[in-house]
């Protein structure tokens, strides 16, 4: 009998070794809500990209972050509960189009929770951050200022956005792709009304 199972916990290593997650909280990345989480998420996305790639997971919590680059064949899944949240401050986007973006990237995904319907948030301060920019622009520190969207994959292949809701985004898209880019089951919330990627109105998610 032990033969047996030790034959088939070698025979499942591959297969776990693909499913290899890991939290975010490994790199310093902190729920509170508060830290700038931007440098720790960066730091974990280019050393997996840079390792062949895998699962960056973010568990329950609210998690402040500026601009962060999505490298070829590394995952952001947003559990249940977790919530991505944009940086009040323009300056921490640092000219990125979005919250989340990638350029000319494969096998990249923003995904919820392994169970359909359960996935996390990315919220993107859309009024705190409007409030900062035109306060930039009053003291005469900043001229323009495209407003971000939550997500932008540009020229990707073998992408996807999935079982994630996103609120509040500062520009008019929340999401922009081109590409070879799938978006399914995702909410958009702003000014009260959800809707579909396609702009079609859907039931308010809790």
């Amino acid at each position: 009998m032990k033969k047996i199972i030790i034959a088939t916990l070698f025979a499942l290593i591959p297969v776990l070794g693909l499913c290899k997650q890991h939290k975010a909280t490994v790199w310093g990345v902190k729920s509170d809500g508060l830290t700038d989480n931007t440098a720790s998420i960066q730091r974990a996305i280019d050393y997996l990209s840079e390792h062949g790639g895998d699962t960056l997971v973010f568990y329950v919590g609210r998690y402040l972050t500026g601009a962060i680059e999505l490298k070829s064949n590394v995952t952001i899944r947003l559990c249940e509960g977790a919530v991505l949240v944009a940086a009040p401050n323009i300056y921490a986007f640092n000219g990125a189009p979005a919250l989340i973006w990638a350029k000319e990237c494969e096998n990249i995904s923003v995904l919820g929770h392994t169970t359909p319907g359960r996935g996390g948030v990315i919220e993107g301060s859309a009024a705190a951050l409007n409030a900062h920019i035109e306060g930039q622009k009053a003291k005469g520190l900043l001229t323009d200022s495209p407003l971000p969207a939550l997500i932008s994959f540009e020229n990707c292949a073998n992408a996807r956005i999935e079982d994630i809701k996103l609120w509040d985004s500062p520009a008019a898209q929340a999401i922009v792709t081109s590409g070879d880019v799938t978006v399914k089951d995702v909410y958009i919330h702003k000014d009260g009304i959800v809707t579909t990627p396609d702009g079609r109105k859907a039931k308010v998610i809790k």
